[in-house]
């Protein structure tokens, strides 16, 4: 009898996981396998039905192409840059909102704000706004920086980081917050009594505390940061030519602009393979956090 209920339990186990099951099989596995077998082809909008193989060509013109290693230096001196600098605001801020004041509540609920906005909408609410004839944002910083032009080659790349900051600075905000309230507070006080000031009690008390959800939100910055797209795209098209061209801008391009979906789908799984190691890595130091 008792058997006889395992394996009913089993039974409706593996009956709970076949939805989601056949949804990735449909929706992720087999579009995984077939862009994997384009990358192997010479797959293009005129020939898409009966492409020409061409074994590795695509990956050898890949790593032979100037563009695809300007994207890819584009994007790893983005996600440095834009990581760097949401992670020091997020853990300041963080600090900040540390202790009890009034409209605390309110504050944070206000600041969270930006993170629930979409990037696209994010790219497109700053391309209004630092647009070179009409933006007021432009205008009032023109006095600053001599030019409207926000969205030109001079500040395109800092206009960038700030939005991506606005928009995600948020999330490293709520993660160290949430670690940081998780302190027992008798360690703090006992610091304070040891004659530790503010920076002291950061760095020798709580940062060794929240080591790893710091890591953890870092890599995931890291990544994000590495292939952002949507912002990107919204915000200035990988332009002006390809000056913001990033290697998920880069794709795109490949895929719907010159239809060379075969090179798109090489791209796509260089790019895949070089991000598994941090990205396997990452996973684990979550499992690791979970456990």
């Amino acid at each position: 009898m008792r058997r006889h209920r395992i394996k009913n339990k089993k039974i409706i186990g593996w009956l709970l996981l076949l939805p989601i099951t056949i949804w990735l099989v449909c929706f992720a596995l087999a579009p995984m396998l077939y862009g994997l077998r384009l990358s192997f082809y010479n797959a293009r909008i005129n020939n898409i039905n009966n492409p020409d193989f061409i074994g590795f060509g695509n990956y050898i013109k890949l790593f032979q192409s100037a563009d695809f290693g300007a994207s890819l230096l584009w994007s790893l001196r983005f996600a440095v840059i834009a990581t760097l600098i949401q992670m020091v605001l997020g853990v300041l801020i963080a600090q900040l909102f540390n202790r009890n004041f009034p409209g605390k509540s309110a504050a944070i609920t206000l600041f969270l704000l930006p993170m629930v906005i979409s990037p696209f909408l994010m790219g497109t609410m700053f391309r209004l706004l630092f647009n070179e004839f009409v933006g007021p944002i432009a205008y009032l910083l023109s006095g600053i920086t001599g030019t409207t032009a926000m969205l030109g080659v001079a500040f395109v790349n800092s206009t960038i980081l700030g939005a991506d900051a606005i928009n995600r600075t948020p999330f490293v905000f709520i993660n160290v917050y949430s670690a940081m309230q998780g302190v027992s507070q008798e360690l703090i006080e006992a610091s304070k009594v040891d004659g530790a000031n503010a920076f002291q009690r950061l760095m020798h008390v709580t940062f060794p505390l929240i080591s790893s959800i710091l890591w953890v939100t870092f890599l995931e910055k890291l990544l994000a940061s590495f292939l952002i797209f949507e912002l990107v795209f919204a915000l200035s098209a990988g332009g002006p030519g390809s000056f913001t061209q990033g290697i998920s801008i880069y794709i795109y391009r490949r895929a719907f602009q010159r239809s060379d979906y075969g090179m798109a789908s090489a791209a796509s799984f260089t790019l895949a393979i070089m991000l598994l190691i941090p990205s396997l890595y990452l996973v684990k130091r979550m499992l690791k956090g979970i456990k």
